[in-house]
């Protein structure tokens, strides 16, 4: 294992994640630690966590509570881009991104629970409405498409994202379309960041992986042997004192969690609570 350290010349940095407060879980070290150093940082959602709401209420309410999750962490609403996708269930075959990632007809329309378009918030509009001044259809081409847009407009030095081995479709899919994005800028220029891939959903299972009141990760099931990301090759980002469970209830990290109230049912706040420790844990991504 090796030390990850966000100092002053690690350089710009955009996180990539499915849901609200997959950011907090999986980055909230990296994006203190990159606002108090003063770098460029951005986080896209690139689903609304919407999953079987028929209105936009659900959705609209998460995104809010990402603005007040990042706010604690020092992070302003222009550093968060909506790209306003559907989020349909954790199993690959009920995914919204991984049935999008899969399908062959790129221009087909796969409509959610509540839209077949994106959105985003009345006071902030989603990443395709601002660039185009239009609604992108919920298909393949259209989200490959923002997601290549983003990464180009903002062109970070280094990405932050969930793992091909999540077990959360949505995460695993994302993971899958940015393989093939950043494949294809490379041929185009050349020009690629560096990809860092965390863990949320293990193959151990919610309720047994992260374990609950420790300061460290323990190695999930499945990440012993058998992937590319062994465990013994992770690396490691110290929290600073802000963060580290020592801090109780003023941890900012626990604090940030406490703003998605959507996520913290009663069977999910142990969870998500897990991930409160004194380390954060990557691996460099395979793109």
């Amino acid at each position: 294992m090796k030390e990850l350290k966000i100092d002053a010349d690690f350089g710009s940095i955009m996180v990539i994640v499915p849901h609200q407060d997959d950011e907090i879980l999986m980055t909230a070290g990296v994006l203190y630690q990159a606002v108090k150093k003063g770098l460029q940082v951005h986080v896209v959602m690139v689903t609304n966590g919407d999953c079987d709401c028929p209105d936009y209420t659900k959705g609209r309410a998460r995104l809010r509570e990402t603005i007040a999750g990042c706010r604690v962490l020092g992070l302003g609403e222009e550093q968060l881009i909506f790209l306003g996708y559907a989020d349909t269930g954790m199993p690959p075959e009920e995914s919204f991104v991984t049935h999008l990632f899969e399908e062959r007809d790129a221009s087909r329309i796969y409509p959610s629970h509540c839209s077949g378009a994106t959105y985003g918030l009345e006071e902030k509009p989603e990443f395709h409405m601002e660039t185009w001044g239009e609604h992108a259809p919920y298909s393949r081409e259209m989200l490959k498409a923002d997601l290549k847009q983003v990464i180009e407009t903002y062109r970070p030095r280094n990405l932050f994202t969930t793992s091909e081995f999540d077990m959360h479709g949505d995460h695993s899919g994302l993971y899958r379309f940015l393989q093939e994005v950043l494949a294809e800028m490379g041929e185009e220029d050349g020009s690629l960041p560096q990809v860092y891939c965390g863990l949320v959903h293990s193959g151990a299972g919610d309720d047994d992986w992260p374990v609950p009141d420790t300061e460290r990760f323990d190695c999930p099931r499945g990440f012993e042997t058998g992937t590319a990301y062994q465990w013994s090759d992770r690396l490691i980002l110290p929290m600073p004192e802000e963060l580290q469970r020592s801090a109780g209830t003023r941890n900012l990290k626990y604090q940030a969690l406490l703003q998605y109230e959507t996520a913290l049912e009663p069977n999910a706040y142990e969870f998500l609570m897990a991930f409160v420790k004194d380390e954060e844990i990557f691996w460099r991504g395979c793109i």
